[in-house]
């Protein structure tokens, strides 16, 4: 791995300092704003660059045009360290061609991305993220520059970086997806649509949510209180007309792309969410719908095996003979249903009945959205290093969307998209929302300065303020929930001394979903008690999101104490499916023969359950799975004299599942000389996930000591063994 010193990093920036042209801003406030882009771009569309220009600078930012034939994401970020010491930069815009940073040795900073980075290829094993550039904090190593797609830049995150995202600037990518004067052409209707937009004072009264097959696990208690929870973000959408709040799941007709065709053709919509599975050139809307007798149930299962023998050799080492002989044999078929799988005709229809699931960038094409704010809360719809990816067409459309929040790899589905959204509704801009939340994949596609008309009577927020007087005092004023949980935040950011209390009181008296989630996030922090009284009072919280996780908090803090509400949640709330898995889920990182007991009392009292004894075979099913593969995790940790290939697959594992009871064994393993290296620096690694943990000071003070006192520490490894100290430290204000 290749370091570049900071003294080099100087030498090269300033070797590059005569090559960019830079645009001063024609205005002289307090904050600024700068737009790079390549000088292709610049000399193709320098007319639009100007007036988008003049449309930042109208609405209060001084706005800086830097154009170069940019040559790595270094000479970027020095000029946005400069601007942001010198001119108060608060955020960047990148137009064109400019490079990307693929991060590795950060996925901790992903909420779901844990790709093998040794065994996977460099470009499909690291996150494009404009986080090198919008956090100023984060520390990170250069490796190398994609040989393939020059545009790409390789970098590792430093142990002794800091190991929580904290944004320093927000940011937007507005990336063509056309080669030559086609794309020249999309950046240039591009802005002028934005030109045309930013001139109007649109309120955010419009907002349309879809939930497609497989979000929430297909729950509908954990669909339900979306309705609540943007009726405390968005409330002008529920005080306009009947069309003001829209709420579809793909249950309510057998296929739901039309419906969603309609509505984003709508020109008054304002905020359009989609809850889905995606790809870079695919959002995945609906499967196939239901069968209601038997022809239909056969002809959907042969059309399903037509369509997975067609894959076959890409997504199995088997070839379609060998998968048809394995079909025949574990399912009892015959051969007329391999009927069609190469048939022309065949092909044509199946391909037609899967275009009914999904939304395609043809489609898109053809539709034009144009709800001025998109959010994907899916993978890939907004991975745009690729040349062309959802987002990226649903900006360059030739309707009215702007921006839009989607994430460049896979994304978890277990949490909230929506987190501090309602921003936008009090005239905040795109980027002001989103730094405040982003994690390393999520990114805002287009113009991040874009916002919603301020609301009469909503006073001019003081972003930047770093008064923690100020922030108190909006806490004590009537203000809308997430104005109130973003001043916890800043107050989070500006380490006020009493911010753990203040956290759990808000908590306990707040009347409204979001701003009682904002704690629990915040909370976890904190080293006192009041993050596990929170989680035990979480069990009995209105809003589903928040019982749901913080059940699966409660097992990643590990303290036994937590059973008796763990099993109360489940008895009262099994019906639940998010709830009732993350019970299964957390158990096996607390005591299961506690567990169990406790669930045979609780059974036992409960009159309301019909028949005892299935009731108690499914619970202890619930609980026997997980209860093996932690003893499995176990041992592959102690026992050594596995070959490190056979015991590598359960210690990956802890990143997902970090047993607090495995924390003393792992830390011996980890500090053995005798253990083979790549035994040691993935459980060093997987230690990094401990940040819960009830014991994670156990870690930091084991981790320590191994840096301190091993003569000859590899180097690879006492930078994986910082990065773990770094990381837990943040978890033990």
């Amino acid at each position: 791995m290749k370091k570049i010193s900071f003294l080099f990093f100087i030498l090269l920036c300033c070797s590059l300092g005569a090559q960019q042209n830079i645009i001063s801003p024609t205005q002289n406030v307090r904050n600024s704003f700068a737009i790079f882009v390549d000088q292709g771009t610049f000399d193709a569309c320098k007319a639009e660059i100007m007036a988008y220009r003049d449309v930042i600078e109208k609405d209060g930012l001084a706005t800086y045009i830097l154009s170069a034939d940019w040559e790595s994401p270094e000479h970027v970020k020095f000029f946005i360290e400069k601007y942001y010491k010198e001119q108060a930069l608060e955020g960047a815009v990148f137009i064109g061609n400019i490079p990307i940073a693929m991060i590795r040795g950060a996925q901790h900073f992903t909420s779901a991305f844990k790709m093998d980075e040794k065994q996977y290829p460099l470009y499909d094993s690291s996150v494009p993220s404009d986080r090198f550039y919008d956090d100023l904090n984060l520390k990170f190593n250069f490796i190398k520059r994609d040989s393939t797609y020059n545009h790409l830049y390789y970098y590792w995150l430093r142990g002794d970086s800091p190991q929580r995202i904290n944004c320093t600037i927000y940011s937007g990518r507005i990336r063509q997806t056309k080669e030559g004067e086609a794309g020249y052409d999309q950046i240039r209707n591009y802005l002028k649509k934005v030109v045309a937009e930013r001139s109007v004072e649109n309120p955010l009264d419009k907002v349309v949510s879809y939930t497609g097959e497989g979000s929430f696990s297909n729950s509908l208690a954990a669909w339900k209180d979306e309705s609540i929870t943007l009726r405390e973000q968005v409330p002008a959408a529920f005080a306009a007309d009947a069309d003001g709040a829209k709420f579809y799941m793909f249950y309510m007709y057998p296929f739901l792309k039309d419906a969603l065709t309609e509505e984003l053709k709508r020109e008054d919509v304002d905020l359009m969410l989609f809850h889905e599975h995606g790809t870079p050139d695919r959002q995945y809307i609906t499967g196939y719908p239901p069968a209601y007798d038997d022809d239909a149930y056969y002809e959907n299962g042969k059309m399903s095996v037509r369509q997975y023998l067609r894959h076959i050799e890409r997504i199995s080492t088997m070839t379609e003979e060998e998968a048809k002989a394995k079909l025949i044999k574990e399912y009892g078929i015959d051969t007329t249903w391999f009927e069609g799988v190469r048939d022309s005709a065949f092909i044509a229809k199946d391909s037609l009945e899967d275009l009914k699931t999904g939304i395609i960038l043809e489609d898109i094409r053809e539709i034009n959205p144009n709800p001025r704010v998109v959010v994907f809360d899916a993978c890939y719809n907004g991975d745009f290093r690729n040349e062309a990816f959802v987002a990226g067409e649903y900006i360059f459309g030739k309707g009215k969307t702007i921006a839009c929040f989607g994430n460049s790899v896979n994304v978890l589905q277990d949490k909230s998209a929506t987190d501090l959204m309602g921003l936008l509704s009090y005239g905040m801009r795109v980027g002001e929302w989103t730094m405040n939340i982003n994690i390393l994949e999520s990114h805002i596609i287009g113009d991040p300065t874009y916002r919603f008309a301020r609301p009469a009577k909503m006073p001019r927020i003081k972003i930047h303020s770093t008064d923690p007087d100020y922030w108190l005092a909006l806490l004590q004023h009537r203000m809308p929930a997430d104005i109130h949980s973003l001043a916890l935040y800043k107050l989070f950011d500006l380490n006020y001394e009493g911010m753990s209390d203040l956290l759990y009181k808000t908590y306990k008296e707040s009347p409204y979903y979001t701003q009682r989630l904002q704690c629990l996030h915040l909370l976890a922090y904190y080293q006192d008690n009041n993050y596990q009284q929170l989680l035990k009072d979480a069990m009995e919280d209105p809003y589903e999101f928040i019982r749901r996780k913080a059940v699966f908090f409660m097992g990643k803090v590990g303290r036994n104490d937590f059973i008796p509400y763990m099993v109360n949640l489940y008895m009262s709330d099994y019906m639940s499916e998010r709830v009732a898995f993350n019970v299964s889920f957390s158990a096996n990182h607390l005591s299961i023969p506690l567990m169990k007991s406790v669930f045979e009392d609780a059974i036992d009292k409960a009159d309301y359950i019909y028949d005892k004894e299935a009731f108690t075979k499914k619970v202890n099913k619930l609980l026997d799975g997980p209860e093996m593969t932690m003893a499995e995790c176990w041992r592959r940790i102690i026992d050594n004299s596995m070959s490190p290939r056979k015991r590598m697959f359960y210690l990956t594992m802890l990143r997902n599942n970090p047993f607090p009871q495995m924390v003393a064994d792992i830390l011996n393993t980890v500090s053995n000389p005798k253990e083979d290296p790549a035994i040691r620096l993935t459980l060093a690694e997987g230690l990094g996930w401990y940040v819960r943990a009830y014991n994670k000071n156990e870690i930091i003070s084991g981790c320590q000591s191994i840096l301190d006192n091993e003569k000859d520490l590899d180097p690879a490894l006492a930078d994986e063994l910082t990065k773990t100290i770094n990381r837990l430290k943040e978890y033990t204000r």
